[in-house]
């Protein structure tokens, strides 16, 4: 896996053309955690956070994710590399 530094403009098209399941690191309300893409909208993305996920047995659909906005977003992982900001 590789990691590549990008601006916020270019981490942000590449967030706005994630599809779900893919993973997210996260800065909101002052914590910093690993989630997964639920829906990516208009002003920001439905993630649900990879805590959330451990152990659970249910269909993708049941868990109930929660909105971030596009500048809490501090990395995405595509096809093996991670794009970083900050």
């Amino acid at each position: 896996m590789s990691v590549q530094q990008v601006t916020e403009a270019e981490l942000l098209a590449r967030v706005e053309r994630c599809m779900a399941g893919e993973r997210l690191v996260v800065e909101h309300e002052g914590k910093r955690f690993s989630a997964r893409v639920q829906h990516v909208g208009a002003t920001g993305v439905k993630v649900i956070p990879e805590t959330a996920l451990q152990g659970s047995h249910g269909a993708p659909g049941d868990m109930d994710g929660f909105m971030v906005s596009f500048g809490e977003i501090m990395e995405v992982e595509i096809g093996g590399v991670t794009y970083r900001w900050r």
